[in-house]
């Protein structure tokens, strides 16, 4: 065990104190853009502890911002409370809050959450069927009814999936294009999908139908699957934005072939706007740059920078700024 395993552990025992669970055994699972362990308490009791604290600087710093980590967890409460998902429900510590700090001395406090442990098994590639992707656009649906109702609660802290958000991540392939990783076609290709995104942004409407707090990471990474059962986890990125970007994202990590599959579950419980598939589509040009963006600054995702930046913008932002529809005929 590592100096830095051992530290972490430090800090869960430290966490796990602040809450009214005496008894439980500790196993560490990743280091990501949190470091997680589970925490199997009395009887069949479990849960997932998050230390704050990313792998690396490209991971983001949200977890740092305890309104913005309260804030997630305000959402988890919420649906837990109006939907009938199985969530990882918070837990609030001994003080009632469902933010633990954690003081650590030079570096100052660092934020810590527990919930409730879900049930499931990893969901991958060879998992997927029509019922799966039925599920998945139905439990997406479910998450922006109630988001499009919800009242937002004051001091409520998200990032924006808007027009910043979007000239900003362009803005983050200037070192890579600067340097020759990225070359300047493909960049090209980015700037152009960027600009008519952003302009179909400035053009809507932001309505309660159309606009709220979305999941923004819904991809199979996040999904697990309990006796065929989908199960939606790590709301960590949730942020405000336009609800078809949550489509893109699922869709993105889906077989072609289950595309309609998945729509026709969202439609079963919420109507797609008018212009859904070029939004659609856009959303997920512009989510693939975000990608690489992030991307240019860690130093093990360079193989995949290479080899992913061309193929995006020949297959995708290319027919995009065409006005050609590569997932809707």
């Amino acid at each position: 065990m590592g100096q830095a395993q051992l530290q972490f552990d430090d800090l869960a025992h430290r966490a796990m104190a602040e809450y009214d669970i005496d008894e439980y055994a500790l196993s560490f699972i990743r280091h990501s853009d949190n470091v997680t362990f589970k925490i199997d308490g009395p009887g069949s009791d479990a849960y997932l502890l998050r230390i704050h604290i990313p792998v690396s600087s490209a991971m983001g710093a949200h977890g740092a911002d305890v309104n913005a980590v309260n804030s997630e967890l305000q959402w988890l409460e919420a649906l837990s409370r109006d939907t009938d998902l199985v969530l990882q429900r918070p837990v609030r510590n001994r003080a009632g809050t469902l933010v633990t700090q954690i003081a650590t001395g030079a570096v100052g406090p660092v934020n810590s959450t527990l919930l409730r442990w879900v049930e499931g098994r990893p969901y991958h590639r060879d998992l997927e069927t029509e019922h799966t992707a039925r599920q998945i656009g139905e439990t997406l649906a479910k998450l922006h009814i109630q988001a499009s109702e919800w009242v937002v609660p004051e001091g409520f802290t998200r990032p924006r999936r808007n027009v910043d958000y979007f000239e900003g991540v362009l803005a983050g392939l200037r070192p890579a294009l600067d340097d020759g990783r990225i070359s300047a076609a493909d960049n090209s290709e980015f700037e152009t999908s960027i600009a008519i995104l952003t302009d179909a942004l400035r053009s809507l409407d932001e309505s309660r139908q159309t606009h709220g707090i979305t999941h923004s990471d819904s991809h199979k990474g996040n999904i697990i699957l309990d006796e065929g059962n989908v199960r939606f986890i790590d709301f960590s990125f949730c942020a405000f934005g336009n609800f078809m970007f949550d489509l893109a994202i699922a869709m993105s990590d889906m077989k072609p072939r289950l595309h309609e599959a998945f729509l026709k579950g969202y439609r079963r419980l919420r109507d797609l706007p008018d212009g859904h598939q070029q939004l659609i589509e856009g959303f997920f040009v512009g989510g693939m740059i975000g990608t690489f963006s992030d991307w240019v600054a860690n130093p093990n995702m360079q193989e995949a920078l290479a080899e992913r930046v061309p193929g995006i913008a020949r297959d995708y932002a290319a027919k995009y700024n065409r006005g050609e529809r590569f997932w809707f005929s």
